[in-house]
């Protein structure tokens, strides 16, 4: 796949991509609406402190995760990539040319890519303060790349890294939190571990936990696989601004401030709902 500098912002239209997944204009328009009736049902809330801002954010431990923050307003979206994919994804169409858009088979990965301001991220940001950022591991080219970590790692740890993130920019919590595919584990522990932040979930193409049992032998053997595929080197650790804060103490600190916006509704605990999962007739081949 073509990998151009997904940070630019050019004209022309299409349909909005992360990796594996192409979303055609009048799904980019429905995921907007969704996005706008969040916002909108959530109420009004005081602007963030941060600008625009878009580089390399200090997590603590040496680590830094590259963000890009577009657009003003709240309640503010906070965009989890799917896996391999990143926040120049969100930033990019395939432009209408592409013979990969004629094919009848998901081949998103064979396309090339081209920044755009109708992709999902700029569009968004006319709206309210949008952001999006690459997990470890994600992007192996340009600058500006997040430190990479050992793999496999936890979903736990993702959360974390969405925490620290949030503080860093100052985020006004609780935020509308839109995920694709594994992003949507990430989405799913936050929601039910830090309630407090998100006030409503928008789920493309999401991974399930529910997955390992419903796949079929040589599929989860081929997603364990990828998950612990070798990484590259790591990057020089970068000095810490500030010695390492845990998430605990980044909770009860006073970077969250708190917006007019409604409390969020509680989601299940994960084991009413794999009860009633559980209960369901199996699926089959995924």
């Amino acid at each position: 796949m073509s990998h151009p500098d997904l940070r630019g912002r050019t004209g022309g239209r299409s349909a909005s991509v992360c990796r594996g997944s192409v979303l055609s204009s009048d799904s980019v328009r429905a995921l907007f609406g969704l996005i706008l009736v969040i916002t909108g049902m959530a109420g009004c809330a005081a602007e963030p402190r941060d600008p625009a801002f878009a580089g390399l954010l200090d997590v603590g431990d040496g680590r830094a995760l590259y963000m890009d923050c577009q657009g003003t307003g709240s309640p503010a979206v906070f965009i989890i990539p799917g896996k391999g994919s990143y926040a120049g994804m969100w930033n990019a169409v395939v432009p209408d040319e592409d013979q990969i858009r004629s094919s009848p088979y998901d081949l998103a990965g064979q396309a090339s890519l081209r920044p755009s301001p109708t992709a999902t991220q700029p569009t968004v940001a006319k709206t309210t303060r949008v952001c999006a950022y690459d997990r470890p591991n994600t992007r192996f080219d340009g600058t500006d790349r997040s430190t990479p970590v050992p793999q496999p790692h936890s979903i736990q740890q993702d959360v974390d890294d969405v925490v620290k993130l949030i503080a860093a920019v100052h985020l006004p919590t609780p935020l509308v939190v839109v995920s694709h595919s594994y992003g949507g584990l990430i989405a799913d522990l936050l929601a039910r571990t830090h309630p407090e932040l998100v006030s409503g979930l928008v789920f493309v193409d999401p991974t399930s936990e529910f997955q390992p049992r419903l796949g079929r032998p040589e599929q989860d053997a081929e997603f364990n696989r990828a998950a612990g595929a070798p990484t590259p080197e790591p990057a020089e650790p970068i000095a810490p601004i500030a010695p390492p804060v845990s998430v605990a103490a980044i909770l009860k600190s006073r970077l969250f401030f708190a917006s007019s916006v409604p409390a969020p509704v509680r989601l299940p605990t994960l084991g009413t709902t794999a009860r009633k999962f559980s209960a369901r007739k199996p699926l089959g081949a995924m």
